[in-house]
């Protein structure tokens, strides 16, 4: 790894571990679904020249971005309005345990004990947070805890499914489907926001605009923006075993930006919970990576426009031939940018 790439990484860490912090604030100010919606109009705006039309693969597409681009977020944020931001971090994280179950299930993929170990770690680590206490003498805190991990895990599972159905769709370059994401999603949050959300246009009047709008701005520009830029930027150059468990630095940092600067607390519990949970899904990591290597077919002479198909942990053959004779990168770097280690076809930004 070079300097540079380093560099790109740590930032791109930093920039989507303050983002916890940055949608906390915010939905202390507006609905989480409003201003989900908002941010995902903005990004939408800024992709839209990336748009296209693929006929035959366009329902697996835009039924995936109801799942990447509204349903998770408008779950997510719910669920930071409810839980700490250091808590929702850590239960981001089971999209990786979700979509390995979900593989298994649809895929024909072969759990193995090994991982299913690291599930349950993860789960468990999990449950006890949600069930710990909030720290601020709340009456119903653990009550709101648990509805907030809640919803922030219900998150993770829509982008495993998501994940799940858009695993084939090579057709789309990165940027292709992240266009296609904040569209559907911004029409999704907007139907929501209408839908199960009121006092949208009060709260917007009377929150601090400033902040209000330095976040929309963050989220769209910072998070989803330069963040998805850098990941895959990254995952071109780099084997998905190096970028991937990266995301766990991420989450590591927005736990420490969330104790720091909104107080969050951080007792045995949260420490035990949050190391089980980054345990069970770091090992899954790794044993995702050391499948993917195990499984790579050799490499076969250049065939016009053959092309792998995308894996969602790893578990089948793809290959990528024609990309790695111009390339010249072994396959695990290059089928990054369809997916990672866990085969994410976006990245996990918040």
């Amino acid at each position: 790894m070079s300097a540079r790439e380093l560099t790109v990484l740590l930032a791109m860490c930093m920039v989507w571990g303050l983002h916890f912090v940055v949608i906390k604030t915010a939905v202390g100010e507006l609905p989480p679904i409003f201003y989900a919606a908002v941010r995902m109009t903005l990004v939408a705006a800024v992709m839209a020249p990336f748009l296209r039309w693929r006929s035959g693969h366009m329902v697996r597409v835009l039924s995936g971005g109801l799942c990447l681009g509204a349903m998770n977020y408008a779950f997510m944020f719910s669920g930071l309005s409810y839980a700490t931001a250091s808590a929702s971090a850590i239960a981001i994280e089971l999209y990786v345990p979700f979509a390995t179950i979900l593989s298994m299930i649809f895929l024909g993929d072969k759990l193995g004990w090994r991982r299913a170990v690291g599930i349950a770690m993860a789960f468990s680590g999990v449950a006890i947070i949600a069930l710990g206490e909030t720290g601020r003498g709340e009456a119903d805190g653990e009550t709101r805890m648990a509805l907030g991990v809640g919803l922030v895990a219900a998150g993770a599972f829509s982008e495993a499914i998501g994940a799940i159905l858009v695993k084939q769709s090579t057709a789309f370059k990165p940027h292709e489907l992240l266009a296609w994401f904040a569209v559907v999603g911004a029409g999704g949050l907007w139907l929501m926001t209408a839908a199960f959300e009121s006092g949208q246009a009060a709260a917007l009047s009377a929150s601090d605009k400033g902040l209000v709008v330095g976040a929309i701005v963050y989220s769209a520009v910072g998070a989803s923006i330069f963040g998805h830029t850098a990941y895959y930027w990254l995952l071109q150059r780099l084997p998905v075993s190096v970028v991937a468990p990266s995301m766990l630095l991420t989450t590591t940092l927005a736990v420490f930006f969330s104790v720091i600067l909104l107080g969050d607390p951080f007792g045995p519990r949260m420490a035990v919970g949050g190391l089980m949970t980054l345990g069970g899904v770091g090992f899954v990591l790794y044993r995702n990576a050391r499948r993917q290597k195990i499984k790579a077919a050799p490499v076969l002479p250049p065939q016009a426009g053959m092309d792998a198909s995308v894996d969602i942990d790893g578990a089948g053959a793809g290959t990528q031939p024609a990309t790695q004779a111009r390339t010249g990168k072994p396959a695990d770097t290059q089928a990054g940018a369809a997916r990672d280690a866990a085969g994410r076809p976006v990245s996990p930004d918040p």
